[in-house]
């Protein structure tokens, strides 16, 4: 390990070569820049909150680990994945070497003395949290010629750093540590014979719990690691049966035993063997799933492959090949001793929520089997919901037809629910079933008043409930609300009501560990953004109740990461310049020092500038967008201008863009870099007028661009958008000749054929966008097909003269290809200029290297031509 060294010194260098570059000119990004620029990842903070590192690297083979503390950095070549122990004495990493660093080694480092250990072998560790700093060590055992070849074995090591101490257990199949991490129960397999044992880490105590020709496929630890129970299959038997066993963690000793033939289990019914296997919190039950099983046909008959599509069904075929609906298991609990299995749900009420804390009388149920099929149709799922008696298995249904599924407080005597009818919080008690409305008496806004889809209304969220209250936590439009479930208590604003008074949209953090319920008594930290200034940041709210702001400022934040004593941090900061860099302080933002420094080579390029822009759409709407000049910019000169839009993008301000290559849209960077402008416009939608509201604010917003600012070039305006952008961009071909050159990727042409199609990624029906969603148009084809046809690019084609590239692939799961091609064929029927492109086998977006790069070049070489009268690329 060297310390500060090459990446550093490459760092200063370039620094120092920047002042040189500062009276020339700049290079542009060219398509060469993607795979060398780098990206920063795999931050992370010891507990103790004294030590951090991160991995810089890029898409070609560069990989380097920074790891160290507020005085000093190390650099680590080709480190990754690093890991601190509970003491923060150690921490671990993986570095690479050889031909595409296939060669790996695990790395231990005593944090104290620097004192380093190599691991061979192509090992995975971690360390075991209950311990100070026990390891986990994980290579791959040698091949067994009796163990079938899908089968991967395992050699475990067991490690302590400070002791140097070790224990191994070879062909490890699996492996499970209960939840104080005292025990490990190993699953070995050797000659066909699998083992099931249990360690005890503090004393190194082994012993067998079970062995034999069978598999073992689930287990699991009771909270107090005190139980454990396992399952277990016959590998011979013709119809494969399962059982639980439930034995004494210190003894060994076997407790109990559920079979298919227990009590209360319904016959046609087989514990599963995978689904479900937990405890109750006091231990005394064990919860698990079965599911209806058939003797197999001992004589295999050729059947005719075909799919039933029955107009009274409540699915459709591509639904249950997704398994969209499909639940066929029921839950069931079993009291240990009792020698009887309780179901707690069934065909009419197959979903149950698991009660956590320590109170498990009541849980929540719910069904969606009424709403089957208006899967597809209405915006979101439809449930029924119960309640669940857990000590008997008795249900009640107490709410019908609700979009949002009801949370339980850690007492179980609420539950709390958003309803779209009134735009309310409700919480009911469970034992009196009296509905209360939390929200009604509060003046602040607690339904999405900016929604324009036509659908129910929607809600800003929840934090949850409380941990030792009846409190629940909701998020009002720009705050955080404490209300009592029971009414005996006024609400409180978390927030101090900052959000509403200055703009600012507060949102609770949920800590990447993270209970169910939440603990006021603890520290809380907020995203805070404020609409209108678009600047970004955090804050804290303290144990004694004051909120304080940590940062604000015309950038983004993100990654915030706390140490888990309290006391440290890592975030970080951005801007469009800036590449958001990794920042470290202490809890409350002081002391700070910027810890990374990702691609200086930046310095070498012509950037980019963005800046907040408004005007009033044709429809009297204020809006707000985002103009991006290149860094060299010369308000004398004409500039080409890219126009891309989706929705609302305007809070994107201060967001990095690396250059890349396209997935789908153009890199505002490369663009700039290139002597484009690029415009962004914020779009809002009328119901059953969204080709006329893209219209009203995007050519809007284009003309008060052209007719305030000379420099842009307003003969020389692109478009460019993606799915429901890509929508609007075939639309306002049909409209307007303002745009030179249109890129529409993944387009819906002709919403009359895909009102009706599918969205085969999830097999639904594709109305429910339509009537209620994004498409926004608001009724079924046949109520309103005049808006319909209105609406859809194709029918206006006769109008386009503006030459169009499209990209649109065979494997669409979003939207269908289909419609792209009808655009397509339409143009070429037309003999307009149209070029489409489908990048075979693709979906949505293109995922491979090798499509996305040459996407990227068909693209700018189309617009290069038609907007900065470059040679015409011989693909077209």
């Amino acid at each position: 390990m060297t310390k500060v060294i090459l990446y550093y010194k490459l760092v200063f260098f370039f620094l120092l070569f920047a002042k040189d570059l500062s009276g020339q000119s700049k290079k542009a990004l060219d398509h060469t820049t993607y795979n060398s620029w780098k990206y920063l990842s795999g931050d992370n903070i010891s507990p103790n909150g004294k030590w951090f590192g991160y991995e810089i690297k890029n898409k070609a083979a560069f990989q380097l680990l920074l790891l160290g503390n507020r005085e000093k950095m190390d650099s680590i070549p080709n480190g990754a994945n690093l890991q601190f122990s509970a003491d923060s004495k150690f921490c671990t990493y993986m570095v690479s070497s050889g031909a595409e660093a296939k060669n790996k080694v695990f790395r231990l480092r005593n944090l104290l003395t620097g004192e380093l250990t190599d691991f061979k072998g192509q090992p995975t560790a971690s360390f075991i949290k209950s311990s100070p700093c026990l390891l986990q060590i994980i290579r791959k055992s040698k091949a067994d010629s009796t163990v079938k070849k899908t089968t991967i074995l395992n050699n475990l090591t067991l490690y302590n750093p400070a002791s140097k101490d070790s224990v191994v257990f070879e062909s490890v199949l699996k492996h499970r540590y209960s939840d104080d991490q005292n025990y490990i129960l190993i699953l070995q397999q050797e000659r066909k014979i699998s083992r099931l044992s249990l360690f005890h880490i503090p004393s190194g105590q082994k012993k067998v719990i079970a062995s034999g020709k069978v598999n073992y496929t689930m287990a699991t630890f009771s909270k107090k690691s005190d139980q454990l129970a396992y399952i277990s299959e016959a590998i011979k038997a013709k119809d494969t049966l399962y059982k639980i066993c439930v034995v004494k963690t210190k003894s060994g000793q076997r407790l109990d035993s559920i079979t298919n033939s227990t009590r209360g289990l319904p016959s046609g019914y087989r514990i599963s063997a995978n689904e479900l296997l937990s405890f109750s919190a006091n231990g005394q039950k064990v919860y698990f799933k079965s599911s209806p099983y058939t003797v197999a046909d001992s004589v295999k008959k050729k059947k005719a492959l075909v799919d039933i599509w029955k107009w009274d069904q409540s699915t459709i075929p591509p639904m249950d090949k997704k398994g969209i609906v499909t639940n066929t298991s029921n839950f069931y609990q079993y009291v240990i001793g009792n020698k009887k299995v309780v179901p707690l749900s069934d065909s009419e009420m197959p979903y149950l929520q698991f009660p956590e804390g320590d109170k498990e009388d009541i849980s929540i149920g719910f069904s969606d089997l009424r709403y089957q099929k208006l899967v597809g149709i209405e915006p979101s799922r439809l449930y029924d919901v119960y309640l669940v008696n857990m000590e008997t298995g008795k249900n009640k249904m107490v709410l019908e037809r609700k979009y949002y599924i009801p949370k339980i407080s850690i007492d179980k005597q609420y539950v709390s629910w958003y309803e779209p009818m009134d735009s309310s919080w409700y919480s009911m008690n469970t034992k009196t079933l009296e509905k209360r409305n939390l929200t009604r008496n509060i003046k602040d806004v607690f339904y999405n008043d900016e929604l324009d889809m036509p659908m129910h209304s929607t809600h800003y969220g929840d934090a949850g409930w409380d941990t030792e209250s009846h409190w629940f936590l909701v998020h009002s439009k720009y705050d955080l609300w404490k209300i009592d479930a029971s009414g005996k208590n006024a609400p409180v604003c978390l927030t101090m009501g900052l959000g509403q008074k200055q703009g600012i949209v507060f949102r609770y953090i949920k800590p990447e560990k993270t209970e169910r319920y939440i603990d006021l008594k603890a520290g809380q930290y907020f995203t805070a953004f404020q609409s209108k200034t678009k600047k970004d940041g955090y804050f804290v709210l303290k144990p004694n109740g004051s909120f304080d702001k940590l940062a604000l400022s015309g950038h983004t934040y993100g990654g915030l990461k706390i140490s888990e004593d309290g006391t440290a941090c890592l975030w970080k900061k951005g801007d469009f310049i800036e590449y958001p860099e990794l920042h470290y302080s202490d809890q409350n933002f002081n002391n700070i020092k910027k810890v990374s420094i990702t691609n200086p080579q930046q310095k070498e390029y012509n950037w980019g500038t963005s800046e907040l822009v408004t005007w009033e759409s044709f429809n009297k709407d204020s809006l707000q967008g985002i103009l991006c000049k290149p860094e060299n910019f010369d308000p004398s000169k004409k500039y080409p201008m890219i126009v891309y839009f989706y929705e609302q993008r305007s809070d994107l301000l201060h967001r990095y863009n690396a250059p890349d290559a396209m997935k789908s849209v153009v890199n505002w960077s490369y663009l700039v870099s290139n002597g484009y402008l690029v415009f962004i416009p914020d779009v809002v939608f009328r119901t059953a007028e969204p080709g006329a509201s893209s219209y009203d604010a995007i050519v809007s917003g284009v003309r008060a661009l052209t007719a305030a600012n000379d420099f842009i070039d307003k003969d020389r305006i692109g478009i460019n958008g993606h799915s429901w952008g890509g929508y609007q961009a075939a639309y306002l071909i049909t409209r307007t000749n303002i745009f030179k050159a249109a890129m529409a990727g993944a387009i819906v042409s002709n919403m009359t054929s895909a009102y009706g199609g599918i969205r085969w990624e999830t097999g639904q029906s594709r109305m429910f966008q339509y009537e209620h969603s994004q498409s926004r148009m608001g009724t079924t084809l046949w109520d309103n097909p005049l808006a319909y046809i209105k609406n859809s690019p194709l029918f206006g084609l006769p109008n386009v003269k503006t030459p169009v590239l499209m990209m649109h692939n065979d494997q669409d799961g979003s939207v269908p290809w289909e419609q792209g091609i009808e655009f397509f064929t339409g143009l070429r029927r037309l003999n307009k200029p149209a070029w489409m492109l489908n990048y075979r086998g693709e979906g949505h977006l293109l995922e491979k290297k090798e499509n996305r790069e040459d996407f990227t070049r068909k693209v700018m070489g189309f617009f290069d031509y038609y907007l900065k009268d470059m040679p015409k690329p011989d693909w077209m």
